[in-house]
């Protein structure tokens, strides 16, 4: 490009920052402005309302005045966070105004310019110096080549020549590279952004947005999304750019506390916290399905990653495992809880250790009500009752001794907390009294929260029911399971339950049957939902959650290739199997075959592991082989992982040594950890850090590092063809080198090397 454009093209920029700086400042004053006058609005609130409450008029007037002042209150204060958004983007934006130019023509009109960046800004006469890459008319640079393309604006659709399509490399005010392109996107661009090695967070690339990842970003009809993607496709930097744009999009209707997104465990949620800060945005609701239904199962410990990791190693687990994956099984729950009638189990309601109410009382009282009550009007009526019946008891109880006892081991602290200090009492067994009475209150705190909470309902009993009641539901012979391996499940959810323990696949359907049974508590406000790692989820779960975000748009993403907790067969039917929960004329899936994270060598023989070349186009970066290395005994493998773990750090930066499961890890530190720094990644410690970190497979999901070391990929250790899943996501965490290594035999299911 000629230095005569190059110098035209830093003006520009230069004038633009300067633009920037001058308008951040005029901020900086007007924000100390409305914080001046919020304060003061604060501080004589009631001064500057008018209260006169004798008549009627006047209460109205009194009120229409707070309403006034409250409102003025919430002005400033919006005011105020729209600056400091604004004045957080223009600090980006100093650095890197823009990444890309795209030169316009509508019908008939000149030719216009328009450079895109992270924001919108415009001059002082509202002219825009730089479009938001969210704003409509932006797609046309993600989405179009040369010459007619159509974006959509909110009065239709509008056709524009594009004559000129340039990317920009902007670093601390100077441009460092620029180009023209013909293509969406370039992947030169894209091969430099990657090039840079990795980092403990994840990057927002919006100036390397893919056409297939736009149309996943810009999607606002559909009721479900279904993004399967490649490995290193940035399938998950596209659903985070898809938030920013919806925030964008809607920002008069929605915020962030109207979006969720699951993800597969916390060191991801840790991994992504900076992205949507990085677009502008603040960070919506973030969680993982395990501390989602862990709120609801409320006392009760749902079994770890891991341990379903380990589980699953078992034969005749694994038929009961898919029976409890399917929807056949979530409507057999709903199909009990409508055929249950009044057979509902109930608990004894203790105080002190003794019952005072039984629950044969309360199958007395909730069989009492009329036969066309619906069982929640059943359940709060009975709860009604039994409120009623606590307080009598409540009054005999303050009547005996133990309460006496109680009341004369007060401390002073104590009484003043009882009694407040302008309350006297004409005597002292009006004292007394009194006393019991809020003592007795507090004691039965715990039961009358326990009667509002149907938490006399035994649902523990009742789950153990449904279980038992299975085999007369369907015949387990269709799904390979014999009728004493049923029995044998059931017995150990006894004993799981005793230990208020549940495990992993028995939990949407113990709080679906809470929910057939006492109501079921749906978050409406939720307006997107998202769920990473999609293959690790089963379509009972993906129910569940439809039923519990009923007015939500789904985003689902994940790679099929990377089920490690299930076979990539069984997993191929999954979108077909969830279709009819949404309205199939609003579902939308899009794939991404391209993979960016991985050099092309390695993108390559991670595609002969799953031998599926179809599902994967490499991406032209190239670098080193992988190599699988053997050695002969577990301490040989240690001292080369040493060796090959210090030459990787010192290259990249970011390495991780990953294991099948946990145990390997821990045996693999212990015996590293004191030849160099190195840090151990597990469930309590879900930190991600520049350096060298074991970290097993299922917590490496979803994340990238500059150089990975297959632990122990010997035939023993990955010889089953299911595993051949987990052996592809393992290798595929790599983005510029992967050194295999295994003591014994490599595994069969490795690429052989020429």
């Amino acid at each position: 490009m000629k230095d005569s454009e190059w110098q035209k093209e830093q003006a520009r920029v230069d004038y633009t920052i300067q633009q920037i700086n001058k308008r951040e400042n005029e901020l900086i004053h007007l924000i100390e402005k409305v914080r001046q006058e919020a304060s003061h609005i604060r501080t004589n609130f009631w001064e500057d309302v008018r209260v006169n409450l004798n008549e009627l008029d006047d209460v109205s007037e009194t009120n229409a005045s707070i309403r006034q002042q409250e409102h003025f209150l919430r002005e400033r204060e919006r005011n105020y966070q729209h600056s400091e958004k604004q004045i957080r983007a223009f600090k980006k934006m100093k650095s890197s105004p823009y990444f890309a130019r795209i030169d316009v023509a509508e019908k008939d009109e000149k030719t216009e310019s328009l450079y895109i960046g992270i924001s919108s800004f415009l001059d002082e006469e509202d002219h825009f110096l730089v479009y938001d890459w969210r704003a409509p008319i932006a797609s046309i640079y993600y989405d179009g080549g040369m010459g007619e393309a159509v974006y959509n604006t909110p009065e239709g659709k509008l056709k524009v020549d594009v004559k000129l399509k340039r990317q920009y490399t902007i670093k601390k005010a100077v441009i460092q590279r620029m180009f023209d392109t013909t293509e969406a996107i370039g992947d030169e661009m894209l091969q430099e952004v990657l090039g840079e090695g990795s980092s403990a967070q994840m990057k927002s690339i919006v100036s390397t947005i893919q056409r297939e990842q736009n149309q996943i970003i810009r999607d606002t009809t559909s009721d479900l999304l279904f993004v399967q993607g490649a490995a290193g496709s940035g399938k998950t930097s596209a659903i985070l750019q898809r938030i920013a744009y919806l925030l964008y999009r809607f920002r008069e209707g929605l915020d962030e506390t109207q979006m969720m997104i699951f993800s597969p465990n916390r060191l991801f949620n840790h991994y992504i916290a900076n992205v949507l800060p990085e677009l502008g945005e603040k960070n919506m609701v973030q969680t993982t399905f395990h501390d989602f239904a862990s709120v609801r199962l409320k006392r009760m410990e749902m079994k770890s990653l891991f341990e379903q990791f380990e589980a699953r190693e078992k034969k005749q687990y694994k038929n009961i495992l898919a029976l409890k994956e399917s929807l056949v099984f979530y409507q057999l729950v709903k199909r009990y809880a409508a055929e249950l009638g009044d057979l509902i189990q109930f608990k004894n309601i203790k105080f002190r250790g003794k019952i005072i109410i039984s629950k044969q009382e309360i199958q007395a009282i909730y069989a009492s009500f009329p036969a066309y009550f619906k069982r929640i009007e059943k359940l709060q009526e009975t709860s009604k009752k039994l409120r009623e019946r606590l307080y009598v008891i409540m009054n005999q109880e303050a009547k005996k001794d133990w309460i006496k006892d109680e009341i004369e081991l007060l401390s002073e602290e104590n009484y003043h907390a009882l009694v407040p200090t302008h309350l006297e009492f004409s005597s002292f067994e009006e004292e007394e009294d009194y006393l019991a009475k809020k003592l007795v209150r507090l004691k039965f705190k715990n039961t009358h929260e326990q009667i509002k909470q149907h938490d006399y309902f035994h649902l523990k009993q009742q789950y153990v029911q449904f279980i038992k009641k299975v085999p007369q539901l369907l015949d387990l012979k269709d799904f390979n399971i014999r009728l004493e391996e049923w029995e044998a499940e059931r017995k150990q959810l006894m004993v799981r339950l005793n230990a208020n323990q549940i495990a992993l696949e028995d939990v949407v359907f113990f709080l679906e049957l809470e929910d057939q049974l006492t109501g079921k508590e749906t978050m409406r406000a939720m307006k997107f939902v998202f769920i990473d790692e999609i293959q690790d989820y089963t379509p009972a779960q993906i129910a569940y959650l439809r039923s519990i975000f009923p007015s939500s748009h789904f985003t689902l993403l994940g790679d099929l290739n990377q089920a490690i907790f299930k076979t990539k067969q069984t997993e191929r039917s999954l979108i077909d199997e969830i279709l009819h929960l949404f309205d199939p004329s609003r579902a939308r899936q899009i794939e991404l075959k391209k993979s960016y994270r991985s050099t092309y060598e390695i993108t390559q023989f991670t595609r002969d592991i799953i031998q599926d070349e179809n599902q994967i186009i490499p991406f032209e970066r190239h670098g080193e082989l992988p190599q699988i290395v053997e050695a002969k005994s577990y301490l040989e493998m240690m001292d080369k992982i040493v060796k090959q773990a210090k030459a990787m750090q010192e290259k990249y930066g970011m390495v991780a040594i990953i294991g099948k499961n946990k145990e390997s890890c821990e045996h693999c530190y212990l015996s590293l950890y004191q030849q160099m720094e190195v840090r151990l990644i597990h469930l309590d410690n879900q930190k991600l850090i520049d350096g060298i970190m074991i970290i097993p497979s299922y917590l490496a999901k979803g994340l990238e590092f500059d150089g990975v070391i297959v632990l122990d990929a010997s035939d023993e250790n990955y010889h089953l063809e299911e595993e051949r899943t987990l052996l592809y996501t393992i290798c595929s965490r790599a983005m510029h080198q992967l050194f295999i290594i295994s003591e014994g035999k490599p595994s069969r299911l490795l690429p052989i090397q020429e």
